[in-house]
């Protein structure tokens, strides 16, 4: 696994890797720009594509590529050594313990039921019709790869049996399910079929509709060994870039209304499949945006369900704003109904949940209704920020029952909330919207050791100066700090046959303890070694030499040796100086 690790290092391009996520911009050899890992307001991260590793200088957060996808899409080491590969055209070799030949067979299995379904929309008179009046054209349906399941009890397992899959298997991934009699049949009959892929792209399971009246209207795969319905949402995978690029994703219910909001030019819409937000979801979308705009239907049920789903959010720390559909409509039919930019503006103009919760206030209740208040203020006592609420007071004073006077209202309905606040709430406290503490700049965290120390070491980052610094490695009498020392055992216990050869980012990973491996890696980030050359190479080794020969001299006059000793000390100090 190491070489194919270190192929992948070799082969990635880390500045486009992260650039995907994070807007970058050159700064001498490296590349800077806004931490994605904390509120960072002044680009305090940077992206090294000498070293193939990252850094933020505020946070501390740093890694290489796999640690990258690991963060950010929060999966495994396995799960980022699999998507690098994939997208690199590696092929990786089998681990112990896993059997790779049964998810392989899974996947082809899936693939080969996703061609059937597609084969059997374009035989299907009625589901193309059905498409046609759900304004699917055929170029959507080939995007989208949707397809028909027929309405026959064997169809797909009769077609998988012929591809040599094991129906048994088949069964485990909800594609066709098993009789009294040992027979398998269909789990999908009669439905339009929506393949469901995860963020890397890997098909995973698929969710089918009735094309007419019926229930249940959708089935969707249950937990498979490809797929968990808590972690996936629909339509993240074609979606992934422009959220990442936004920062933002729009949240919708079903398939359709995905597909619709592409269609209207929302390209960073997507669903949960048929279930409640959960906070699993809410934490895969943390790591690709900021916002959540919710785009649920605007019934109670969507209303419901927009509640739920602020509650699940707002922990993740991700602005939300819900987005207010008329009466009756979901996007689908507001897309029929409207232009696209009708839909596209109710998407622009959605509202903070207090400003939600206080529009579906006044629509159950009245304002010279008491309970109108009861609750008004309750709400009111949520207000993130105390402009938010200020600006909440304002609207709602003027129609505050018993006083006339606005300002007078806004008086009373803030002792109102003062009194029905929690305590915690009204008083200054720390929140995670708040600056990280400032860790110490590059120059700052490697000041235990030298400047010409820290020269020498990062010569050996250098393709044209290592041959000349590796010497100072293997015999460090040079060095006198203890990181400096530090260092050089590990680039010696790493590399006992000599000097590292290629890239850094190709044999930086086997450095250890990680955290020398770090320290090394930063070097480059240092602004001492940015203009790093062979004069100022030289200059540093002379520098070093020369404090060498102090030391030892100081030590020669405390000691109590013969002559002949201090004469052979005087020889090897001479002897560094020709070197």
């Amino acid at each position: 696994m190491s070489d194919e690790r270190d192929e992948i290092r070799a082969r990635i391009d880390l500045v486009e890797l992260v650039g995907r996520q994070v807007e970058l911009k050159r700064a001498g050899k490296h590349w800077k720009g806004l931490c994605p890992f904390h509120s960072d307001r002044n680009p305090s991260f940077m992206v090294n594509p000498q070293t193939g590793r990252y850094r933020c200088w505020s946070c501390g957060e740093s890694g290489d590529a796999f640690t990258w996808v690991m963060k950010t899409q929060n999966f495994d080491f396995r799960e980022a050594l699999e998507s690098l590969a994939k997208e690199l055209g590696i092929k990786l070799q089998n681990r112990p313990g896993v059997d790779r030949s049964a998810r392989e067979g899974q996947i082809a299995a899936m693939q080969d039921a996703l061609l059937f379904f597609k084969e059997s929309l374009l035989k299907n008179t009625a589901a193309r019709a059905y498409c046609e009046r759900r304004s699917l054209t055929e170029e959507i349906c080939q995007t989208w790869e949707l397809g028909y399941a027929p309405d026959v009890g064997e169809a797909l397992a009769t077609y998988l049996k012929k591809k040599g899959h094991s129906l048994a298997e088949c069964k485990s991934l909800f594609l066709v399910s098993e009789d009294r009699s040992g027979g398998y049949f269909d789990m999908f009959r009669g439905r339009l079929m929506f393949p469901i892929r995860d963020e890397r792209g890997e098909l995973v399971a698929f969710g089918g509709r009735l094309l007419g009246d019926g229930y249940p209207k959708y089935i969707n795969s249950s937990d498979t060994p490809l797929f968990r319905k808590s972690r996936i949402l629909y339509g993240l995978y074609q979606a992934r870039d422009i959220v990442s690029k936004e920062r933002r994703a729009v949240l919708c219910e079903g398939y359709l209304d995905v597909i619709a909001c592409h269609r209207a030019g929302i390209g960073n819409a997507l669903a949960s499949l048929g279930t409640s937000l959960t906070e699993e979801h809410a934490k895969l979308m943390k790591r690709w945006c900021d916002e959540v705009v919710i785009l649920y239907d605007s019934d109670s049920a969507g209303m419901k369900a927009a509640e739920r789903a602020i509650e699940v959010l707002l922990p993740e720390k991700l602005r939300v704003r819900i987005a207010a559909l008329p009466d009756g409509e979901d996007p689908d039919t507001l897309l029929k109904k409207a232009d696209a930019g009708a839909l596209r503006e109710i998407v622009e103009h959605g509202m903070r949940p207090l400003e939600y919760r206080l529009t579906q206030l006044r629509r159950r209740l009245t304002p010279s209704d008491e309970a109108f208040w009861t609750e008004a203020t309750a709400l009111l006592a949520t207000a993130a920020d105390n402009m938010e609420l200020e600006r909440h007071l304002m609207a709602l004073a003027p129609l505050y029952p018993g006083l006339r006077d606005p300002i007078r209202a806004q008086d009373a309905l803030r002792r109102e909330i003062l009194r029905i606040r929690p305590a915690e709430a009204k008083s200054p406290r720390a929140t995670s919207s708040a600056a990280p503490r400032k860790r110490p700049t590059p120059q700052a965290s490697l000041g235990k050791m030298s400047s010409a120390e820290t020269t020498v070491l990062c010569a050996i980052l250098d393709a044209q100066l290592r041959a000349k610094a590796w010497p100072h490695i293997e015999r460090p009498e040079l060095l006198a700090s203890e990181q400096a020392l530090a260092l050089a055992d590990a680039l010696r216990a790493a590399f006992p046959d000599g000097a590292p050869e290629g890239s850094p980012k190709t044999w930086l990973s086997k450095i250890e303890p990680e955290a020398l491996r770090e320290t090394l890696s930063d070097l480059q980030f240092d602004l001492r070694t940015q203009q790093m050359s062979e004069p100022f190479f030289q200059d540093s080794v002379a520098l070093l030499r020369s404090q060498h020969e102090k030391r030892q001299l100081q030590n020669l006059k405390k000691s109590d040796l013969d002559d002949a000793a201090r004469t052979e000390i005087l020889n090897r100090i001479r002897s560094i100086k020709t070197r």
